[in-house]
């Protein structure tokens, strides 16, 4: 059995370096951009109106209380997903936020609940169906920003935001559409803060390279709770929701004792594959299926985003169950699509224990890997996974 593993890693490697050969310069994280990705240009906003001497409560940043409800405006100090200690102001009603998972979470429990009147969002019109909404809310005005990438600061002259809420991929690239290399994203970003310098900037995202889910999505929530704190009690019964989901598959999952392999599909031929410590490690994590190869035989050997596979490698693996998303389908967000179709008829997928026993999955997209880290969108990994459940528990 070792020395089936030792033969199984070496392929994988082989193919991992063959995949990366390509590009050996990109020490970037693969974060392509994504059809809602795209650099669109905005249109131009309307300039929040100045304040006058008679008129204070136009002033943002004030410390006073604001006037709806009386809310608390004092200064908290937040330690964001970088580790940065920041201060904020609570309840801002002026808010940019550049991480999908964020935008989920305030969707779900409902922005009039924030209190937040100016949303300013990475391109709008192009947001994933699951947050299309967001344009729709009554009163509640909609601005784009830029991208996930790109934070456009033409139209946050015009509309300073209180607070910007930042993503993985914030400052990632310039108006052109350029990515930029590690040095440019930190001038870029100290350049930004320094030109809004009464705006917080806080990064609340979740890991993309070896994920941590459900831990991240707790404290992105605890400092939710810290900066409005009126909606305490709806985020955390939300973690607490989607907490207990995840602890009812993987206590199934466990039982099971299923080996269990997460394939990506980027062409009809081809898959990369997520073993665990990458940045689908929640199936193995949070959800407690065993990975097809244990992570202390990977030895340094880490697949974090992901290695280019085929269909004969995971036969040799051979798990019991088979997470697809189709990458095609992104921006549609469909699951069941011809990729998947294409799998469960493939001779060779055919072969594995996963298939004979009816136990392949396809994943919704977007929620898997967009808009990653939102309440909704972990509603929806649950309900995935609950289909596993449901199987297993009919064939007992």
């Amino acid at each position: 059995m070792k020395k089936l593993i030792i033969t199984l890693l070496l392929a994988t490697a082989a193919i991992f370096l063959i995949a990366c050969a390509g590009n050996p310069s990109d020490t970037s994280p693969a974060l392509e951009p994504t059809p809602q990705d795209e650099v669109v240009a905005a249109p131009i906003p309307e300039p929040l109106p100045e304040p006058d001497d008679e008129d204070d409560d136009l002033v943002l940043h004030d410390a006073a209380p604001d006037d709806s409800g009386d809310r608390p405006r004092e200064l908290v100090t937040i330690t964001d997903f970088d580790g940065n200690v920041v201060e904020v102001r609570q309840n801002p009603t002026v808010v940019a936020v550049y991480d999908q998972g964020i935008l989920d979470m305030m969707y779900t429990i409902g922005f009039e609940r924030f209190g937040i009147e100016t949303l300013i969002v990475p391109n709008p019109s192009g947001l994933p169906p699951v947050l299309q909404g967001i344009n729709n809310i009554p009163d509640l005005r909609v601005l784009d920003g830029g991208t996930l990438f790109y934070v456009n600061r033409d139209v946050l002259d015009l509309v300073p935001p209180e607070l910007i809420i930042l993503g993985a991929r914030s400052f990632g690239m310039n108006a052109a559409g350029d990515r930029l290399d590690p040095e440019d994203v930190a001038t870029f970003r100290a350049e930004t803060e320094e030109r809004y310098d009464e705006t917080s900037f806080i990064r609340l995202t979740i890991n993309a390279r070896n994920s941590d889910l459900l831990n991240d999505m707790t404290a992105n929530a605890e400092a939710m709770a810290l900066i409005w704190p009126h909606i305490a009690d709806e985020l955390n019964a939300e973690i607490d929701s989607i907490r207990t989901g995840m602890e009812y598959v993987a206590a199934v999952a466990v039982e099971s004792g299923f080996r269990a392999i997460f394939l990506m599909m980027t062409t009809p031929d081809n898959f990369s594959l997520f073993l665990a410590d990458s940045r689908m490690d929640m199936v193995y994590e949070e959800f407690g299926f065993t990975p097809v190869i244990p992570p202390e035989d990977l030895g340094d050997f880490t697949d974090q985003h992901g290695f280019e596979a085929r269909a004969e490698f995971v036969l040799a693996l051979d798990p019991d169950v088979i997470f697809l998303l189709d990458r095609n389908q992104m921006s549609d967000n469909i699951p069941e699509s011809a990729g998947f179709a294409a799998l469960l008829s493939d001779p060779i997928i055919q072969r594995t224990s996963a298939y004979q026993s009816g136990h392949i999955y396809a994943l919704y997209p977007q929620e898997w890997y967009t808009v990653v880290g939102g309440f909704a969108s972990a509603r929806q990994m649950i309900v995935d996974m609950m289909r596993f459940v449901e199987n297993f528990r009919a064939a007992q």
